[in-house]
C-alpha cells in the first residue's frame, strides 16, 4: 500500500537555490528506505516535503493518497499528526522537563489516553527506565536520541521520517539506534525513510535513494 508519493518535485528557495530538481519517489507501507548523498544534495529538503513541513515549488506530494499542496497549515497539521513523526539530528528536547515529561506532554497534546502509562512502556522498550526523572542535559547523546525516538513513537505513527538521526552520536550507539529502527519496522510495521550520508548504514535499508545536487541518480 502506498503511503507517500513524490511526483516531479522541485524546490527552489527565494535566493535561487534549486534544492530539488524533478524528484519522484514512491514509499509503500513497511518500507525501510535510505536517502543518501553528500551534504547539500537535497536529503533534508526531500524529507521536509514528504512530511508536509514544506511544500514543493513545482510538482506534488501525496500522503496516504491525499495531495498536500492544497491543504492549509492547520489542515495539514491535523492530517499528519497521528500518521507521520519526525526524528532529527538535533534532538529538540524540552530542556526544563524530565525524560518522562518530554513524552507525556506530547501524548497529552495529541489526546492519547493514559499518556504516562504509554510513555513508561515506550521508555522501558528504549532502555531508558533508569532515566525517567533526568533532564536532557544529564543524558548522553545516544540517550537523548532515544528520548527523541520515544517522543516520535508516542503518537503511534505509520511513518517515521528521520533526518541524519545518528549524526551527533558515535558509531556504536548509532548502530544500536538503527537496530532499534529495524525492530520497529519488522515488528510494528512502521515505515521508515531515513536521510544519512553514512555509507556504513547501507545494510540496514531495503532500498536506497541516491541524491546529488538535488537530483536522483
Amino acid at each position: 500500500m502506498e503511503v507517500i508519493r513524490v511526483e516531479n518535485a522541485w524546490k527552489v528557495y527565494p535566493d535561487g537555490t534549486r534544492a530539488l530538481k524533478g524528484v519522484s519517489l514512491e514509499v509503500n507501507r513497511g518500507d525501510f528506505i535510505g536517502v543518501m548523498g553528500p551534504s547539500g544534495s537535497g536529503k533534508s529538503t526531500l524529507l521536509h516535503l514528504m512530511g508536509g513541513l514544506d511544500k514543493p515549488s513545482e510538482g506534488e506530494v501525496y500522503l496516504f493518497k491525499k495531495p498536500l499542496s492544497p491543504m492549509r497549515e492547520d489542515e495539514l497539521a491535523e492530517f499528519r499528526k497521528r500518521r507521520v513523526a519526525y526524528i532529527f539530528q538535533f534532538y529538540y528536547l524540552l530542556e526544563d522537563f524530565s525524560v518522562l515529561e518530554n513524552l507525556t506532554l506530547i501524548a497529552q497534546m495529541l489526546g492519547i489516553e493514559s499518556p504516562e502509562d504509554k510513555a513508561l512502556k515506550i521508555l522501558e522498550f528504549l532502555r531508558l527506565s533508569h532515566r525517567l526523572e533526568h533532564k536532557p542535559y544529564q543524558l548522553s547523546g545516544g540517550e537523548q536520541q532515544r528520548v527523541a525516538i520515544g517522543r516520535a513513537l508516542i503518537s503511534e505513527p505509520a511513518v517515521i521520517l528521520a533526518d541524519e538521526p545518528t549524526g551527533n552520536i558515535d558509531w556504536e550507539e548509532g548502530r544500536r539506534i538503527f537496530e532499534l529502527f529495524r525492530k520497529l519496522n519488522e515488528e510494528e510495521g512502521i515505515t521508515f525513510v531515513v536521510a544519512t550520508h553514512n555509507p556504513d548504514l547501507k545494510p540496514f535499508f531495503h532500498r536506497i535513494v541516491n541524491l546529488k545536487d538535488g537530483e536522483m541518480l
